[in-house]
């Protein structure tokens, strides 16, 4: 596990969002897609995943100071990193609050 800061660009559905991620030494990853791993989330396109949308944009307004607690730097099919979701302020585990307020559920991933 790795642990970066970052800044919050953008929510793309309820398990999904973007962010820059500082890496250290003057370095930022720009607009980073971030899967939030163990959990599953409605698909934006039905009302269930906008609702689960709109909640993650209340928890995660644009220019959110998150931590990012990412696995091993994998990504996923889509290319997306795998990471846990943390916001810097409040210490609340995101991916968790998700599956707390009803607009995801757990998912177990493989590791390759």
């Amino acid at each position: 596990m790795y642990e970066y800061q970052a800044t919050l660009v953008s929510v793309t559905d309820g398990d999904t969002v973007r962010l820059d991620i500082d890496l250290g030494f003057n370095v930022i990853l720009h607009n980073m897609p971030i899967r939030l791993i163990g959990i599953d989330a409605p698909d934006a396109r039905n009302p269930e995943g906008l609702v689960a949308k709109t909640y993650m944009k209340e928890l995660l307004p644009v220019g959110t100071a998150i931590t990012l607690i990412s696995y091993k730097d994998k990504t996923e099919k889509y290319g997306r990193i795998l990471g846990i979701v943390i916001i810097s302020e409040t210490s609340m585990n995101v991916n968790q609050e998700m599956v707390n307020k009803g607009h995801a559920v757990p998912y177990l991933t493989t590791r390759s």
